[in-house]
């Protein structure tokens, strides 16, 4: 179910003209479960950590391209 969930997100979020936040605004109710797991990632500062990891994968990738490169 959670995967079926997650291919179904990201097909429409590639698809859908309108930007994933606007996507995220519409099925989240007020004082509903989505809402109260965002306030908590928020609060955990999980955007951060996330934005962090990917910067660091990043970082790693273009370490090992230059030692690839090399050859």
């Amino acid at each position: 179910l959670a995967v079926e969930t997650f291919l179904g997100a990201a097909k429409l979020a590639a698809e859908s003209p309108e930007t994933v936040a606007v996507l995220r605004q519409r099925v989240t109710s007020k004082g509903g479960t989505t809402e109260a797991a965002l306030k908590s990632f928020d609060a955990d500062g999980i955007a951060a950590a996330v934005g962090r990891g990917v910067d660091a994968a990043n970082a790693r990738g273009r370490e090992l391209g230059d030692i690839l490169g090399q050859d």
